[in-house]
């Protein structure tokens, strides 16, 4: 039914108790509140809708508009623009229970931009490709509601429709979008928004996680490189489905990325819900990327969780065979190597049929790797594995290996389970040459230096003939260790092992200042801070919060106790890689949880005597409990660590695995009343 203004009165007051007048008035008005762009039928109609009576009109109830002048309340609108920014359907359930389906993008003009929803079939235009970036569009009979931002947006239901390309005077005044397209050398922390194009050079396979607040989520990872470098892409949560089909060499558009910091300070491509990958795209920018070669892939480009890849990489270290037997009885054999190539150093385990394969190489050999896989080892870190659908060229003809740089770390970046480090160092203080005896009856001697720079302080063990070294040091002297690698010490903290394949240099020239030793040796409290402040990686601080989770993990792993490597988890003897020995571990606690503090909250890891202290058991207790616990849970329960008040003392470490911050703890304590007492009256006094 077609209906002038006068019927359209007549059927709201012959369905409402109204008075003519009243309902004139509020028809008035909806006119004023719309600014004038509503005729009086439009107006009509809105005030009709809004009483619960549905009309049906013939005219326009909106005049032409433009961006600017859309508000909430409006229907049937016509407008024209131009997309900025297109974002993927999502599928969501409604309070009734049925399924919904809704895709989105931004549009502008010469006066604003909007957002505009597509609801369930008309956001295929979306998965079709319709909808594309830079296109012009006319979007006839939406409504306009608030969005979450608070700014009005505009809805195409089903009586909604969307021209492409329409021919209306409009679109000569739309603007050109502005250009989001970078550069990989272009990237720095903190862009939002950002599209790039890139050839892939490897990609991972997806992986579930647990977040600190118990929810599970997914990642995939990729590296990408243009014209000018290479980056990291991280795929979160839905979007690792768009992801799932890419595969090397393919070439992707990514849009709505975020930019973020990830390991050593690089910037990497972040994407969640807001982003979009488009495959194998054509254009200039895409015959300008280099062509992806047919070769092996550097250290650099290994991801942890890669499906499949080739390799090749010079032996730089060989661990001694070793036998294990599976939960079903049958019994394993695995050998290690350390490979390099001139980007890094990655762990490679050669397991069963092919360990004997790696018997057969020596120190300086030249391995070519064909249909390995990764996997993320104790640290996180990728490391190559060698099953049955590998295969193994040694020494093959015509393959060159470069030499990899030394790994340069502050202390403060120094982890746990890292290989081929060089570290620089003031002494602040020695001890040793020690004898020890060996479990097997030889002798051993061990010395330690403890060193620092602007970002801490570490303990270095010299072991065998490098123990005698110390002899020639003095507190204050610099020294500089190459070829050395990092464990976790007895209370938690890491740790340098310096063996016969490391080098040392006293007093060597260095183009930094290092703090006195004094200094050092007596380095102050960190200050005092909150959860929500911590956002770089190295920080050290203090905290005070409430375990509100705890992740019920094996609490244990365990270390050779001769020269200190892990041994992941074991029970018994094992065969030491470094020491070529069998030994019976030491065992290590290792916890973690989340702590929050009211401003936000971090997960926390505590090792060795520190993680000890907070559920005031030793290792050797733990361990027991652990063999007679039926479970996890039940083991937990015992430590009793939810809903404990702490306060910590450690350092930001930022998990590449996860891509999150993480609070090392270096110290605890329970807060003082007293202390908590003062701290609180001096920022009262302090905020006056």
């Amino acid at each position: 039914m077609e209906l002038d203004f006068e019927q359209i009165v007549g059927e709201i007051l012959r369905r409402k108790k109204l008075g003519r007048d009243e309902l004139m008035g509020m028809i008035k008005r909806k006119q004023d509140e719309l600014s004038g762009f509503v005729t009086l039928e439009g107006a009509a109609i809105i005030v009709g809708r809004e009483l619960g009576v549905e009309l049906a009109r013939k005219e326009s109830e909106i005049k032409q508009l433009r961006l600017e002048d859309i508000v909430p309340g409006m229907s049937n609108v016509d407008i024209v623009g131009r997309v900025l920014r297109v974002y993927e359907p999502r599928v969501f359930e409604r309070q009734d229970g049925r399924t919904a389906r809704v895709g989105s993008f931004i549009i502008m003009d010469q006066t604003g931009q909007a957002r505009v929803v597509l609801w369930d079939d008309k956001s295929s235009l979306i998965d079709d490709g319709e909808i594309k970036k830079g296109k012009a569009l006319e979007i006839r009979g939406a409504y306009v509601r608030q969005g979450a931002d608070q700014r009005p947006e505009l809805h195409v239901g089903l009586r909604g429709s969307i021209i492409l390309e329409p021919e209306d005077s409009r679109v000569k005044d739309l603007p050109q979008i502005p250009e989001r397209k970078v550069n990989i050398s272009d990237l720095k922390p903190g862009l939002k928004d950002i599209d790039i194009v890139g050839r892939v050079v490897a990609v991972s396979e997806p992986r579930t996680f647990e977040r600190p607040d118990g929810t599970a989520g997914r990642v995939l990872t990729m590296m990408i490189m243009d014209q000018t470098g290479r980056t990291r892409v991280s795929i979160w949560d839905e979007k690792v489905e768009l992801a799932k089909g890419i595969k090397r060499g393919d070439v992707v558009m990514i849009e709505n990325a975020q930019v973020k910091e990830g390991m050593r300070g690089r910037p990497e491509i972040y994407l969640d819900w807001r982003g979009r990958i488009l495959l194998n795209m054509s254009g200039p920018e895409v015959e300008n990327l280099p062509k992806l070669a047919e070769r092996p892939l550097k250290v650099e480009e290994i991801e942890a969780d890669m499906p499949v890849l080739d390799f090749v990489g010079r032996v730089r270290r060989k661990f001694q065979p070793q036998e294990f037997r599976r939960d079903d009885g049958r019994a394993g054999k695995v050998v290690s190597l350390i490979l390099a190539d001139e980007t890094g150093i990655i762990r490679t385990s050669f397991w069963n049929g092919m360990a004997e394969v790696a018997e057969k190489v020596s120190t300086g050999d030249v391995i070519f790797l064909k249909n390995a896989y990764t996997r993320a080892g104790l640290a996180g870190n990728p490391e190559i594995q060698v099953g049955k659908m590998a295969s193994v060229e040694i020494n093959p003809p015509g393959l060159e290996v470069g030499e990899p740089g030394p790994t340069v770390l502050k202390i403060g970046e120094i982890e746990p389970d890292m290989d081929a480090i060089e570290v620089v160092g003031r002494v602040v203080e020695t001890s040793g040459p020690k004898r020890f005896l060996r479990s097997d009856g030889s002798e051993g001697v061990v010395s330690t230096v403890r060193i620092g720079d602007l970002t801490g302080t570490i303990r270095v063990s010299l072991w065998q003939e490098q123990a005698e070294r110390v002899k020639e040091m003095s507190v204050g002297d610099i020294v500089k260790f190459t070829n050395c690698y990092s464990t976790i010490g007895l209370f938690g903290h890491p740790e340098i092992h310096l063996n016969k394949n490391g080098g040392i240099e006293i007093n060597p020239e260095v183009g930094e200042e290092f703090p006195p030793a004094d200094l050092l040796a007596a380095a102050r409290a960190p200050e005092r801070t909150t959860i929500e402040s911590l956002q770089k990686e190295g920080v050290r601080a203090q905290i005070r919060g409430t375990i509100v989770r705890v992740f019920r993990r094996r609490p244990l792993f365990d270390v050779c106790p001769i020269c200190g490597r892990s041994l992941g988890s074991v029970d018994s003897s094992l065969l030491c890689e470094e020491c070529g020995k069998v030994v019976k571990p030491e065992h290590r606690v290792v916890l973690s949880f989340v702590v929050d503090d009211g401003t936000d909250n971090m997960r926390a890891v505590a090792f060795g005597k520190i993680a000890e202290g907070l559920i005031g058991m030793s290792a050797q207790q733990v361990f027991e409990l652990f063999k007679q616990s039926d479970g996890l849970t039940e083991l937990y329960q015992k430590f009793d660590l939810t809903g404990r008040e702490v306060l910590l003392t450690g350092t930001t470490k930022y998990d590449k695995y996860f891509d999150q911050l993480e609070f090392r703890v270096a110290d605890f304590s329970s807060p003082d009343p007293k202390e908590e007492a003062r701290l609180l009256l001096e920022a009262i006094k302090a905020s006056k």
